[in-house]
């Protein structure tokens, strides 16, 4: 009886893709702090070059995270 009132495939859907979209997106946001940071050093330190690779690596992270935010509130406003 227990089976037919708890959907464990819903279930076990809902709780592997909010582990990695929780996960997924922290990640994300961490390799941005970790570019801006990093470019911030290397300016300082006069390494524009790799400056701006940390500079466009924190870029790509924080549109990433945008789109997963995005993505995150279309599907939850089409179900």
């Amino acid at each position: 009886m227990a089976d037919s009132v708890v959907d464990w495939g819903a279930l076990l859907e809902v709780i592997w893709t909010s582990l990695v979209g929780g996960i997924g997106v922290t990640a994300l946001f961490a390799v941005a702090i970790l570019g801006a940071t990093r470019a911030m050093d290397l300016r300082q330190d006069g390494n524009a070059a790799a400056a701006g690779l940390y500079g466009v690596l924190t870029a790509v992270a924080l549109v990433a995270v945008a789109v997963a935010v995005v993505l995150g509130i279309l599907v939850m406003t089409q179900k």
